[in-house]
């Protein structure tokens, strides 16, 4: 009996880890630099359009890296190319504070940190915890990606107090060691890669897991299919789930940079502005459980078309939101079905196609997913540039709401026996 618990303890020990860095690199990275866009632009003189264009670089190296970072996850594990990538992100977020023209953005912000979360963030981390649980893996990836909406929550309001009173330069060196003390070092000490180098298995478990029949589909291929990579990729499934998470990506994208900087043009305070950033980040973080939990009852595809269409609904009302009720729905409906989306996308992956080709999978999904995305915010700053509004790319999202919950439907398991034949 202890053995047993201890199995299911370092499980959790495993997912903590995750959890926290996921928590501050999507704090300190993913959603922060739309809090600095127009901080930074004053300062350096430089567009919106120039300035995102960091965030795109960042973005493209992270999904470009991600089938290189498949093979070395695939030789080394995933503790030492997260120790190293996030070592790589908390050096570009301190030389930040020292940025004084445009190709440092791009250098220090797009190269090393793009560099840092490919190697340190989503990939390894979620495959850690896809190895570390089967049974449990839709809940497991709903905690782990909670993670970075529920640090945006309590982070982005800070940044931005920390802006109004330190400056946008001693903020970056501030997020540089929340980065190393929470991120970094519980990686070094506590993650490993598979429970079998351990002696460990999966959930804790020793017996083969039981398989309900009422949930054959929603988790058809968990543990008993292992998928081989050419077999995987000739499936439809796989290119609808990346069709999916580009649309979904596309959006948060788009407003994760520009949303901050709307609210702001509309006047709203700054720090009003960045707190509905952090709060965005809170749905998603319930969006993201409530996608785990549901997940292991309910087919992931009805969930994730039901998830675009709060986000089509959502961006209908922010774009003519004038009050806090409205930015607020807004805040409410996108942030709980975009995070549902990221959670639920990655379980179908782990469940049509199991663990042993998971890894290589999700980072041939991540480099079409965030070339996509890296274009979002970018098309945002310069349409706004030209036009001085962000009503079209706005609605552009909208279009890609739709499109991503068509193709969530479409997203049917494959059939694993005639693939082998």
């Amino acid at each position: 009996m202890m053995a047993i618990k201890s199995k299911f303890f370092y499980g959790w020990i495993i997912l903590a880890v995750g959890f926290l860095v996921m928590a501050v690199m999507g704090a300190c990275v993913f959603y922060s630099f739309g809090i600095f866009l127009k901080p930074i632009t004053a300062d350096l003189g430089a567009s919106r359009g120039e300035a995102t264009v960091a965030y795109s670089i960042m973005m493209v190296l992270h999904g470009l890296f991600s089938p290189l970072i498949a093979i070395v996850i695939s030789k080394f594990g995933t503790r030492k190319p997260m120790i190293l990538g996030l070592t790589l992100a908390t050096i570009g977020l301190a030389l930040m504070s020292t940025a004084t023209q445009l190709w440092h953005l791009y250098f220090f912000y797009g190269i090393l940190i793009g560099s840092g979360v490919a190697l340190g963030h989503f990939l390894p981390v979620s495959t850690m915890v896809t190895f570390w649980f089967t049974r449990k893996r839709p809940l497991a990836i709903g905690i782990l990606m909670a993670g970075v909406g529920i640090g945006t929550l309590i982070i982005a309001p800070i940044i931005a107090r920390l802006i109004s009173s330190l400056g946008w330069r001693t903020t970056w060196l501030v997020l540089a060691g929340i980065v190393f003390m929470l991120a970094v070092v519980p990686s070094a000490i506590f993650a490993r890669n598979k429970p079998e180098d351990m002696g460990l298995l999966s959930d804790g478990d020793q017996a083969t897991m039981a398989q309900d029949s009422s949930s054959a589909e929603t988790l058809s291929s968990i543990a008993a299919l292992n998928w081989e990579i050419k077999p995987a990729l000739k499936t439809v499934a796989i290119w609808m789930i990346t069709v999916i998470n580009s649309a979904n990506v596309f959006c948060m994208m788009m407003m994760n940079n520009h949303q901050v900087a709307h609210l702001t043009d509309m006047g709203f305070p700054p720090l009003i502005a960045a707190s509905t950033l952090g709060f965005l980040g809170g749905t998603s973080a319930v969006g993201r459980l409530a996608g785990g939990a549901l997940g292991q009852r309910i087919n992931p595809r009805y969930l994730m078309a039901i998830a675009f269409m709060l986000e089509a609904i959502s961006l209908s009302i922010f774009l003519n939101a004038h009050t806090t009720t409205a930015v607020y729905t807004y805040v409410l409906l996108f942030g709980f079905g975009a995070g549902a989306i990221v959670v639920l996308h990655i379980t179908m992956i782990g469940n049509y196609y199991g663990s042993k080709s998971y890894a290589f999978l999700a980072s041939t999904v991540m480099v079409i997913t965030t070339i996509v995305g890296a274009s979002s915010p970018v098309l945002g700053g310069y349409i706004y540039d030209a036009v001085q509004s962000y009503t079209i790319p706005f609605t552009i999202c909208i279009g890609a709401s739709v499109i991503g919950g068509i193709c969530a439907l479409l997203a049917k398991p494959p059939n694993h026996k005639a693939s082998s034949r």
